[in-house]
């Protein structure tokens, strides 16, 4: 029946918002306030919308996931269960050329040809990544620090494939990693939950001053509790300059818009 409810959800469907909530799993029980937004539309009629996609799609895996890939594969839908293996694009001191290592992973282990650098770089954003010897100043301005290939290693985030379990072996080589992700709620949402995983070795690429890059909180949010988010992310990580920069201006920056052109 909670599978239902979150299709309902999903199609923006009026539902009855109490007795999903009866259904919700204890963790995700506690977390409804930052997972839902609610307004009631009548007698057992309720719309919900989703506040935290994270959050919603880790409730949504649960519910829907079957014993393995191949039982939902038997289903007609293997994509509800991740898979064995993983993989993660690395810049470091030995390519040579465009072309990024491909690191294989498969939860317990990886497999790379290269030594790992103290730091870890992670670029949200697929042009970033590839234009990264444009990003790495950004980013050493932002924070005040030298970033190169000479101390870091350059890894593609992909999204919210950055909280995948089976990068875990692969972060925990690193000393220290920065997230160069997008100043938007959605981004803020991915740092907060791999900051629960991987503690104080993990930094998010933020300037303490936004003057010189405020024009380009250009990206208005599609809902108003996306920047409510964002803002309540921001002051929990004390993030103050990138708070006052979205009090300011009401909107987003996209890290594309951090390239040279």
């Amino acid at each position: 029946m909670l599978k239902k409810y979150l299709q309902q959800i999903r199609q923006g469907k009026a539902m009855h918002y109490g007795r999903m909530l009866e259904l919700l799993p204890p963790l995700f029980y506690q977390k409804k306030s930052e997972m839902f937004k609610v307004r009631q539309l009548g007698s057992g009629r309720w719309q919900v919308s989703i506040v935290s996609e994270v959050l919603f799609r880790q409730l949504e895996q649960q519910v829907w996931q079957p014993a393995s890939r191949k039982e939902a594969a038997q289903t007609g839908n293997s994509h509800q269960v991740n898979t064995s293996f993983g993989y993660q694009l690395v810049y470091h001191e030995r390519c040579q050329n465009r072309q990024p290592e491909v690191v294989v992973l498969d939860g317990t282990n990886k497999f790379q040809s290269y030594q790992a650098k103290p730091c870890l770089l992670l670029i949200e954003n697929e042009e970033c990544f590839f234009r990264y010897p444009e990003m790495l100043p950004v980013c050493g301005q932002m924070l005040a620090l030298d970033f190169s290939l000479l101390n870091s290693d350059i890894g593609f985030a992909s999204g919210s494939k950055a909280s995948s379990a089976l990068l875990t072996p692969f972060y925990q080589q690193y000393q220290q990693i920065y997230c160069a992700f997008d100043f938007d709620a959605a981004a803020l949402e991915l740092f907060d939950l791999l900051k629960q995983r991987l503690g104080e070795k993990l930094s998010f690429v933020t300037p303490a001053d936004f003057s010189p890059w405020q024009e380009l909180f250009n990206n208005k949010p599609k809902h108003p509790h996306q920047l409510t988010k964002a803002l309540e992310l921001a002051e929990k990580h004390h993030f103050y300059g990138l708070l006052e920069a979205l009090q300011l201006k009401g909107c987003f920056l996209e890290q594309e818009a951090l390239l040279i052109n």
